[in-house]
């Protein structure tokens, strides 16, 4: 049983700006830095390094959300991420071919971005214009970061 209750629109965007903060600062502190040292592909490696850079901005933008909305910066547990950071972490375990990993290391990034991408725009839709202004340059750094991993993909999955 969930131990807040979201009972109007403001209850929403709290939820989900923790949510997000969560998974910014696991990005940005740990997550991405483990990704960049797994990889063999210099080009992956370097995506994830300067997407590292970007995360940390995200979690200073939620955090300046935050504040702009009279709350305390709060993390919430993300149960959906730690599941997928799990998960990927004992698969890349199995694969024993480095380009497969990379393969495999690119698709789980482009997961993440496919999540919080859906989670900034229903955030986008629950702020006021000068909030959406902060945190808007995130959801398209997201986005830059999601097609600059698909054409990794299609690189990655072409080369034979």
């Amino acid at each position: 049983m969930p131990s807040t209750t979201i009972s109007n629109p403001r209850d929403l965007l709290v939820q989900l700006l923790g949510e997000l903060l969560y998974v910014e600062r696991r990005l940005a502190d740990a997550v991405l830095r483990d990704l960049e040292q797994a990889v063999r592909d210099d080009e992956l490696t370097e995506l994830l390094a300067q997407h590292r850079e970007q995360t940390t901005e995200h979690a200073e933008r939620i955090e300046t959300a935050f504040r702009r909305l009279s709350v305390a910066p709060t993390s919430n547990l993300s149960r959906s991420f730690e599941s997928a950071v799990a998960q990927h972490d004992e698969l890349a375990q199995a694969i024993e071919e480095p380009r497969l990993a990379d393969l495999f290391h690119a698709q789980a990034a482009l997961q993440t971005e496919h999540w919080e991408m859906a989670a900034y725009r229903t955030v986008l839709r629950l702020v006021d214009e000068e909030v959406a202004g902060l945190l808007r340059p995130s959801f398209e750094e997201e986005g830059d970061a999601a097609r600059k991993l698909v054409l990794t993909i299609d690189r990655l999955a072409a080369v034979r």
